[in-house]
């Protein structure tokens, strides 16, 4: 059994999303899980390292600002950066399941 080591709940969330790195990469995803604190983003191959700085895009809902902190087989685990009020309204309604996608 594994241990839960966030402080913040994973909500399960599946979703399509665009992940842009600085460098003009972009790469198409699927959201796996959402917290306050960052997301996991399913990829079909590992392009992303750690430590990059990463936009993750929500077409035609909005965009979500973070930092790779975790590659793995499956994906890439983000934790967010200093949230603007925008972003932070639409975490909210992520988080909340008041969005329709």
């Amino acid at each position: 059994m594994s241990m839960e080591h966030r402080l913040k709940k994973r909500c399960q969330l599946s979703l399509d999303v665009t992940v842009r790195g600085h460098n003009g990469l972009s790469l198409a995803g699927r959201t796996r899980d959402i917290s306050p604190d960052g997301m996991f983003v399913e990829l079909a191959w590992r392009a992303v390292s750690a430590n990059n700085v990463v936009e993750i895009e929500i077409p035609s809902y909005g965009n979500l600002h973070g930092w790779v902190v975790h590659v793995g087989d499956k994906g890439i685990g983000v934790m967010f950066r200093s949230i603007d009020s925008r972003e932070e309204r639409f975490l909210g309604r992520l988080l909340s399941g008041k969005f329709a996608a």
